[in-house]
């Protein structure tokens, strides 16, 4: 009920505001019309003085609307705003023009004649009166999806095509001014339309009756009413050096300010205001939990401490864990016979859940495999120890034995069994890659277990092809239902030629704008840099994925190695 009659009491006095500023503008207007206390002909170069004066105020007032609502619309998005923005910004350029074009001044294009300036008034007004209607149509919170620049640059073409038309007088522009009569018919017919579009503005902030910016829409309808004031006298003068004449510029350099007062408060200084009491009410709920703290500070510092001895212990479990999963990477470059292996390998997080390797099978075939297991962190890791442990050979005493692991998709649906005969929960799973090349022939054989990043050859003389892929069936807990067939993949390479195998977090690589990185990516840098060694390339990928990303952190191990055919063994 008290917050209820404080509201009606200031809209009372908001009324009382309304209507003295209506009864002062009607007092000014009664004067003007019925008495010729201001029907007085200035002296010309004090008349173009003070007009300057006043004109050029105006202009730094609509610049300063422009510029305050222009720049902050891109972290407000307001539409409201950026039609006031524009509208001051053409109204700006036409008052310069209507300045430079007036009777008195230096010539500006062509001869200035009160028909060129009234001409130029009538169209910041019309301008303005639009703008300051279109705005108001919408709501302070509606956003606007449309780049500001591109309602920027259409209104300075329409502003430069009306410079145009009136500076060289086109047919199109109708006459306001007679240097006989004064102001025409249609200037004053216009200037009441003006009147009538502003009054319109009046009304839909009435109608609205937001409680919250009241003060903000009384300061705006008070603006108008001056606004519509100086219309009205614009319909009265006959010389346009006369003081009705300058008395109209000075209204309309108020109605100017106060329009720019309210619009500084609603989109700057009121937010500023309610980020100051937000901080200082913040302040105040933090005085009284730092009370509360005090009291629970001896049960926190012993929480705290058994906490810290838990994580410490947990970190030492965490880096006792990564020396022994990083210990299992090969290093950064490896020979086997006579195939060079050399790789980058960065983990998401302490723990990875990617894995590679690569081995000597016998005197004539070296074996490799990359395995990406779902997820990240101590369950993932310890997948990827189970399968070095698994697929890793080390004590091959029978021919059976190195035969087994010289057929890719043999190995495949071994593991898989091996794996669905273990004890991890049913919903871990990875995919992998398992291949053998035989270094007397150079034939490369492969198989895939759902590994969806298809390897990358690169041959001698610089040419790409991207592998084919028979992704095959994931190594997953379904054995007991269904018992995958995996597929041999065969490539004949030649001396010098190299492939890339690499896991998903590469080409899955993400920037700020959520673009991936992808593999067309990947083939057509390989494809570029090709000449360098395998180092090199190795070298140019991660430095490519690191400008990419930019400041985005990525989600994802990044795993890949190269496998080149040498000349000679070890």
């Amino acid at each position: 009920m008290i917050k209820e009659n404080k509201m009606n009491l200031n809209i009372h006095k908001s009324n009382l505001k309304i209507i003295s500023v209506i009864f002062i503008s009607i007092i000014v207007i009664m004067v003007v019309r019925f008495s010729g206390f201001f029907n007085i002909a200035l002296d010309k170069s004090l008349f173009l003085v003070l007009h300057t004066v006043l004109e050029i105020l105006s202009v730094l007032v609509s610049f300063t609307i422009f510029l305050a609502l222009y720049n902050i619309y891109d972290f407000t998005s307001s539409i409201r705003n950026v039609i006031f923005a524009n509208t001051f910004f053409m109204v700006g350029f036409l008052d310069i023009m209507h300045l430079l074009s007036y009777s008195g001044m230096p010539m500006f294009f062509t001869e200035n004649l009160p028909q060129k300036a009234t001409a130029f008034w009538i169209f910041a007004r019309m301008t303005m009166a639009l703008g300051v209607l279109s705005a108001l149509f919408f709501k302070r919170e509606t956003k606007s999806i449309i780049s500001k620049r591109y309602i920027l640059l259409a209104n300075t073409i329409v502003t430069i095509v009306l410079g145009y038309l009136v500076i060289y007088d086109s047919v199109l522009i109708p006459r306001f001014f007679d240097e006989i009569n004064g102001l025409t018919s249609t200037k004053i017919i216009l200037e009441y339309f003006i009147i009538f579009l502003i009054i319109s503005s009046i009304y839909i902030i009435k109608k609205r009756n937001e409680e919250e910016f009241l003060e903000l829409n009384i300061n705006m309808i008070i603006a108008l009413i001056v606004a519509i004031a100086s219309e009205l006298i614009f319909t009265m003068y006959i010389n346009v050096h006369d003081s009705i004449n300058l008395l109209g510029h000075v209204l309309k350099a108020i109605a100017y300010f106060m329009i720019f007062k309210v619009l500084f408060v609603e989109n700057i200084k009121k937010p500023y205001i309610e980020v100051s009491e937000m901080r200082e009410e913040l302040n105040m709920h933090v005085n009284n939990l730092e009370e509360e703290v005090k009291e629970k500070a001896e049960e926190m510092d012993v929480t705290n401490y058994k906490l810290k001895h838990i994580n410490n212990r947990m970190l030492k479990e965490l880096d006792a864990a990564k020396q022994i999963q990083m210990a299992l990477i090969p290093k950064q470059h490896e020979r086997y016979l006579n195939i060079d292996f050399h790789s980058k390998y960065v983990p998401w997080g302490k723990l990875s859940g990617d894995s590679y390797k690569y081995f000597k099978i016998d005197e004539n075939h070296v074996g490799m495999f990359l395995i990406d297991v779902s997820g990240h962190g101590v369950s993932s890791a310890m997948l990827t120890i189970f399968a070095d442990r698994v697929l890793t050979p080390f004590d091959l005493e029978t021919e059976d034995d190195k035969e087994f692991y010289l057929d890719p998709k043999e190995v495949l649906k071994d593991f898989y069994q091996v794996f669905n005969e273990s004890n991890f929960p049913d919903e871990t799973h990875m995919v992998m890659l398992y291949g053998v090349i035989n270094v007397e022939t150079n034939e490369f054989t492969y198989s895939s277990a759902g590994h969806n990043c298809n390897p990358i050859y690169i041959k001698e003389n610089g040419e790409i092809n991207i592998l084919s892929l028979e992704q095959g069936f994931p190594i997953c807990k379904l054995g007991n239902i269904f018992v995958p067939e995996y597929t041999n993949e065969v490539i004949q390479l030649d001396k010098g030629d190299r492939i890339l195998f690499f896991t998903d977090g590469v080409i899955e690589e993400s920037n700020e704008n959520d673009e991936l990185y992808s593999l067309e990516r990947l083939e057509k840098l390989v494809k570029n840099k090709y000449y360098l060694n395998s180092k090199g390339i190795i070298r140019k990928i991660c430095d490519d994925l690191d400008e990419f990303r930019g400041e985005t952190e990525s989600e994802d191990d990044i795993t890949m190695f190269i496998m080149q055919i040498n000349e000679s063994r070890d």
